[in-house]
């Protein structure tokens, strides 16, 4: 009797329990910063802002990986492709702890090596990883988003750096809606639920992006700077001896591990920051470009000027205003005119500074794309021409192309570039024309260097 008693009492506790909602979100994972990148590492371009941020701010950080680096080098072991995935996010969790970083996330996009924004965006599982940092949004409810920028740089200009920043920035303007995978904010309707997932739609309020260019410079003015040699007043050293050891777990994609375990020790800390330094590691200063800002803060000021604890309504970016599609139009295509659009769509009016650039191999092959459409009642025959710096080389005539009417036509544009390697930026003019009208003139800025990514070959 006492054994049913006590039975039917604990179920309608748990039924009691079940139908009391909790009401509030889990106060465990909010986040002043969200930081989105592509692979573990990445972090390490702006750790001495994260330090500054986490320790003497005393800020709540969390972090996504969209990758798992499994296309990556291993300096430490033989382990490569998803093995070396799984080594990798041990790193990268052991170096976000060491930054007090506890709330990371890593995501199922395969590292894929090329400077191409778009083979990245279709190799992943794009919309997957979308909804995936959709969710941790609004889990986290981050008041900043920090993120790589998207757009083609001349530098290591990693596709999935650039496709990481692409998802970051939907997400930032899709969280906040209600209408976007709505079943993360729908109200859970069983005792076990698995499907419906409770969350509130969330809006950040600022956007900053970073970028892997080989010079920060043209970021200078559009945002916030931090050196990492200023000192932390809590801690009596510089940011960058403070973020150092987060970045020696690295191993794997360090160019000699015994300088990981050199940091790691503590020993001979100075020498090793600028051998970190010269992969690419550490950056100083950290340089911002302010992209978004929801609310009153001065464009060169501190990340969370203007933040405050309150939630801000869902803030989408306006509809642009329809193109003209009745009009013979030449665009560059590829990347550089996923871009412009992307820009145009997602508000982001201050990225149109940024113009057309890339590194290249010393006699690699860059294909420049153009898209031709032909909006009118009549065919078209559209005629493209290069003017190249000295020592490049077009790889093979370009012929006239005829376009039916409705119709849209790539070109493409092969050049080769020179032998030798440029620290300057070469310009490369491209124009198009029809019947003697003139309807493209485009100038592509390109530096030559060794160490970047082969072009991908049409």
């Amino acid at each position: 009797m006492k054994t049913k008693f006590g039975l039917v009492l604990g179920l309608c506790i748990l039924a009691a329990l079940a139908s009391a909602q909790i009401s509030t979100p889990d106060a465990r994972y909010k986040a002043d910063i969200l930081v989105v990148v592509a692979h573990p590492d990445d972090d390490t371009l702006i750790s001495t802002y994260l330090a500054r941020a986490i320790i003497d701010q005393h800020k709540r950080v969390a972090v996504v990986y969209c990758t798992r680096g499994d296309s990556g080098s291993n300096s430490e072991g033989r382990e490569h492709a998803r093995a070396l995935g799984a080594v990798r996010e041990i790193e990268g969790r052991r170096a976000m702890n060491v930054l007090g970083i506890t709330n990371v996330w890593f995501l199922d996009g395969r590292d894929v090596a090329s400077q191409n924004v778009l083979v990245s965006l279709a190799t992943w599982p794009t919309a997957s990883v979308l909804e995936q940092v959709v969710r941790i949004f609004r889990l986290t409810r981050p008041e900043v988003l920090m993120t790589w920028l998207p757009s083609s740089v001349a530098g290591e200009n990693h596709g999935d750096h650039q496709a990481s920043g692409v998802i970051a920035t939907q997400a930032f303007d899709m969280s906040g809606d209600p209408a976007a995978f709505p079943w993360q904010v729908a109200a859970p309707i069983r005792q076990f639920e698995n499907a419906l997932e409770g969350l509130s739609p969330w809006q950040a309020k600022k956007l900053y992006y970073f970028t892997d260019a080989f010079d920060s410079g043209f970021l200078r003015g559009h945002g916030p700077e931090y050196s990492g040699r200023d000192i932390s007043p809590s801690r009596h050293t510089s940011y960058l001896q403070l973020a150092a050891p987060g970045a020696a777990p690295y191993y794997t994609q360090s160019f000699d591990p015994k300088v990981n375990r050199q940091i790691e020790s503590g020993k001979n800390l100075d020498a090793a920051i600028k051998q970190l330094q010269g992969i690419g590691y550490l950056s100083d200063p950290v340089r911002l470009w302010l992209a978004k800002s929801h609310v009153k803060s001065s464009s060169i000021g501190d990340i969370l000027d203007g933040i405050t604890s309150d939630a801000i309504p869902f803030s989408p970016p306006p509809t642009p205003a329809p193109e003209d599609f009745r009009s013979l139009r030449v665009e560059l295509a590829g990347s550089w005119g996923f871009y412009r659009q992307f820009w145009r769509a997602h508000d982001l009016p201050s990225l149109n500074a940024l113009r057309p650039e890339i590194a290249i191999q010393p006699n690699d092959t860059l294909t420049i794309p153009l898209l031709v459409h032909n909006g009118t009642q009549q065919p078209q025959t559209v005629t493209a021409s290069v003017m190249l710096p000295a020592g490049w080389k077009q790889n093979s005539e370009i012929h006239p192309v005829t376009v039916p009417s409705g119709g849209e036509v790539t070109i493409a544009v092969p050049v080769i570039a020179q032998s030798q390697q440029s620290d300057d930026f070469l310009e490369i003019r491209v124009t198009a024309n029809a019947e003697g009208r003139d309807l493209l003139h485009e100038n592509i800025f390109a530096k030559v260097n060794a160490y970047v990514a082969g072009q991908l070959k049409y």
